[in-house]
């Protein structure tokens, strides 16, 4: 049996759904609309699908394939203006196809017809939320009902502080933080992050959508920095990235990480591997998680600081406050996302407190393990002296200054005491013996 998908072009009532990706694409508790479709007519036994998209058929066939995953030979074609049924009849039918063919206008979740999807934002809501109880009753791999009503994805972490308000969905690799409040009637989908005191209600997160420290979000569409109250049928772009952002893989302004540096990180995570387990395994056995997904600023060489969408996650180990917390950022190093020696990395809020354009060059080098602060004062942003490091670095550096930092870190690390006290310290001994003399005569 053969089938024919008719993607959605233009919908000026959801024209802001459409921004970052085609309406087919667009996710729905988790899983691309288009999914939905293929699982559909895979158990129906159709075995070749043409997928017919006038909006970025690149992306659809990028997410769609060969149909392999569903068993389906799928062909994406594209058109210039989205075809009406007859038309499609007309240009693609075939008649030698056994068991005749189904066309379909992919506005809809299969088999309920009855709940338009791109009629407006209210009706996009309206079917998502109708979707929660089937979506939830599937057999989803990892997704677990925590309370009666809500759901958690694959590696979501959930801070113990937060509240859960059913029903929601959590998504995978969803970040909440602490008093941080979630529902009713929310869905958070994969790759959301909820910074510490932000609440959420009757709303839909998109993927990889940063929402900041205490904002508050209400009837409301969140993709990336565009925000729509579905209520009122009205969008704004949200130009202040610690409140609403995107959370998208970019391109580092920096010269990469060299493939010595990668080779190393990956030998020193290794090697280290059995001393991480000790704490995974320990945060296993307290029922919390061995990782803390954290938000960071990511660094650009020039121009305004933040930049909307200039954000990645990085982790840490979450049970203890040594410096092996960093461990799973050498697998940043690794990704040529960190290097050995840097400044550390800032959250949004911490960010925002760099006040002058002499702090701000703390976001104008690369991402580092190790800064020039922490051989001294430390990295916390509230510090002074931890922010004139982190700029002296960024007008610095070079690769003599990160051999110095390396070393001073390593001497810090196996005694305990940092190289300018250390040598303070033994200029004040050498000076006792002078001392004691003017102190007999």
């Amino acid at each position: 049996m053969k089938a024919i998908l008719i993607c959605p072009g233009e919908r000026t009532e959801v024209a802001a759904l459409s921004e970052y990706m085609p309406l087919s694409n667009l996710p729905i508790l988790g899983k691309p609309l288009l999914e939905y479709w293929m699982e559909h007519l895979a158990q129906r036994g159709v075995r070749h699908v043409d997928v017919l998209a006038t909006d970025r058929p690149e992306q659809v066939r990028s997410l769609l394939g060969e149909g392999r995953r569903w068993g389906i030979q799928v062909v994406v074609l594209p058109e210039i203006r989205e075809l009406t049924i007859s038309e499609a009849h007309r240009r693609y039918s075939d008649a030698s196809s056994p068991g005749g063919e189904l066309i379909s206008l992919v506005d809809h979740l299969p088999d309920r017809p009855e709940i338009p999807l791109f009629d407006g934002y209210a009706a996009w809501i309206a079917a998502c939320e109708s979707e929660l109880p089937r979506a939830a009753a599937a057999n989803r791999l990892g997704v677990r009902e925590v309370k009666p009503g809500v759901w958690v994805g694959l590696r979501a972490c959930i801070s113990p502080g937060a509240e859960l308000r059913a029903p929601c969905w959590i998504g995978e690799d969803v970040f909440v933080g602490n008093k941080t409040v979630i529902g009713p009637m929310t869905i958070l989908e994969q790759g959301a992050f909820a910074e510490r005191g932000a609440e959420i209600a009757h709303s839909v997160i998109g993927p990889d959508t940063f929402v900041g420290e205490n904002t508050e979000l209400k009837n409301s569409i969140a993709f990336g920095d565009t925000l729509v109250n579905w209520k009122l049928d009205s969008a704004v772009k949200i130009s202040d990235a610690f409140l609403l952002s995107s959370i998208r893989p970019g391109r580092s302004a920096f010269r990469p990480v060299g493939m010595l540096s990668r080779i190393t990180a990956l030998f020193a995570l290794i090697l280290t591997a059995p001393f991480a387990l000790i704490f995974i395994l320990s945060a296993k056995l307290h029922k919390v998680s061995a990782f803390r997904p954290l938000l960071a600023v990511r660094p650009r060489i020039s121009g305004p600081l933040p930049v909307t969408g200039d954000t990645m996650v990085y982790y840490e180990l979450a049970n203890t406050r040594s410096w092996f917390r960093r461990w799973p950022q050498f697998w940043n190093i690794v990704r040529g996302q960190f290097a050995w020696v840097g400044n550390r990395p800032l959250k949004p809020s911490q960010a925002a407190r760099l006040t002058n354009e002499f702090e701000r060059l703390w976001l104008t080098t690369r991402l580092g393990l190790i800064c020039l602060a922490d051989t001294e004062s430390g990295c916390d942003v509230r510090n002074e002296e931890a922010r004139a490091h982190a700029s002296f670095y960024a007008a610095h550096a070079n690769w003599v200054l990160d051999w110095k930092i390396f070393l001073r870190a390593v001497f810090l690390f196996a005694f305990g005491i940092s190289l300018s006290r250390a040598r303070e310290a033994c200029a004040h001994y050498m000076q006792l013996p002078t001392r004691l003399k003017e102190v007999i005569k």
